[in-house]
Parts: structure tokens; C-alpha cells; sequence
């Protein structure tokens, strides 16, 4: 073999060995994990004027981006009922049902996949919605001619409202790591948010998620 030849080869093989020795000292870089989040919450808001509080349901989908935010998607259930009582045994009662698509951008100012990640969340929402009230009403204790009744008389105006509506979200949210490797959660939501009606008001949940 030429000597040229041997040293091309001789060079090709310090420069294989190099590259290989390289290759074993450096550490393999690892992909980095942004999982997103099912969360499945349960609680209560206020309802209308906060007269009585109402029962809320809701599933979200939170994707990660970036080291601070999280964007959430929910599907939410709104449900609840209370009587309005007048006394002396008169009451009517109230109700109010609402089926509601939210979404909110999460900002974690401490980061994201944390053993604790806490959140400020602002967003819209909007839905099909079902309330049963009153305009107004009272009890009447005196007839037309200024005479008094025997019994109390219930003179009320209801209101039956129904239809769509849009509104807005402010939340502060934390959830805690049950396990090492962050996939299960437990955590709780402060909200608060308004729609074109007026129907929903502050509210509290507690919140399960699922690292996917």
C-alpha cells in the first residue's frame, strides 16, 4: 500500500476514534417534557345576584407552552336551584342550567411542571344558559278596598330566561404533585366571571388532573 494511501487511512481511523470517544463522554441530551393536563374539577359558584349558589362541573385540557404558560379549554356544567320563601308558607322556586365552553391562558410565574404550580388565569367563555326567577313579588295582606285579608295573598311576576351567552374569566389556581414524576394532581380554583346576563359569580373548585 502507497505510503500516501496509509496515511489517509491512518488519519481516517484517529479521526473515527476521536468522534466515537466524543460521542461516548458527551451524555445523550433529553427530549424535554411539557405534559399537558386533564383536569376534572368540582365546586360551586353564585348565581345572578348571589342569591344561592349553584353547582359547576367541568373538564379541561391544559397544554403546556413554553416555562410559564399553560392555555386551558374547558367544558363546563352549570347547575342549581334554591326556593325564594316569602313566609307564612309561601315560596317559589328558582333555578338556573347553563352548558359552557371556556378557555383561559394560564400564566405560572414560578414555571411550569412544578411539585407545586400556582397560576393566574384570564379568559372568555360562552354558552347556552336556562334561568327561572322572579321580576318581582310579595305577599298582599290587604284587598282592593283597603280591607284586611284573612290569609296573606302571593302577587309575584316570574321570569323564564333563556339563550345564549358570552362573558368573561379571572381565576388564581395551584396544584399540588401527589407523586415524584408530577402526573397526578390535586389542586383548587378561585374564579371569578360574568356573562351578558349576569348569571354566574364568584366561585371556588377543587381540581384532579392527569399529566398526560
Amino acid at each position: 500500500m502507497p505510503r500516501s494511501v496509509r496515511s489517509l487511512a491512518f488519519a481516517f481511523a484517529l479521526l473515527t476514534g476521536h468522534l466515537a470517544s466524543a460521542q461516548t463522554e458527551l451524555p445523550p441530551s433529553a427530549p424535554t417534557r411539557r405534559p399537558a393536563l386533564v383536569r376534572l374539577g368540582l365546586g360551586s359558584s353564585l348565581n345572578g345576584s348571589g342569591d344561592y349558589g349553584v353547582t359547576k362541573l367541568h373538564v379541561e385540557y391544559a397544554p403546556q407552552f413554553g416555562r410559564h404558560l399553560r392555555l386551558g379549554s374547558r367544558l363546563a356544567l352549570v347547575s342549581g336551584s334554591k326556593p325564594y320563601d316569602f313566609g307564612y308558607g309561601y315560596s317559589v322556586m328558582q333555578s338556573y342550567r347553563a352548558l359552557n365552553a371556556e378557555q383561559e391562558v394560564y400564566w405560572l410565574p414560578f414555571g411550569v411542571n412544578k411539585a407545586v404550580e400556582f397560576s393566574v388565569g384570564i379568559g372568555a367563555f360562552g354558552g347556552y344558559g336556562s334561568e327561572k326567577s322572579l321580576q318581582y313579588g310579595g305577599l298582599r295582606f290587604i284587598d282592593v278596598n283597603g280591607n284586611f285579608l284573612p290569609e296573606p295573598v302571593l302577587d309575584y311576576v316570574g321570569l323564564n330566561d333563556r339563550g345564549f351567552h358570552v362573558g368573561y374569566i379571572a381565576s388564581l389556581n395551584f396544584d399540588i404533585a401527589l407523586n415524584q414524576e408530577h402526573t397526578w394532581r390535586v389542586g383548587g380554583r378561585l374564579a371569578l366571571q360574568n356573562d351578558t346576563q349576569a348569571t354566574v359569580l364568584p366561585g371556588a373548585q377543587l381540581q384532579f388532573s392527569r399529566a398526560l
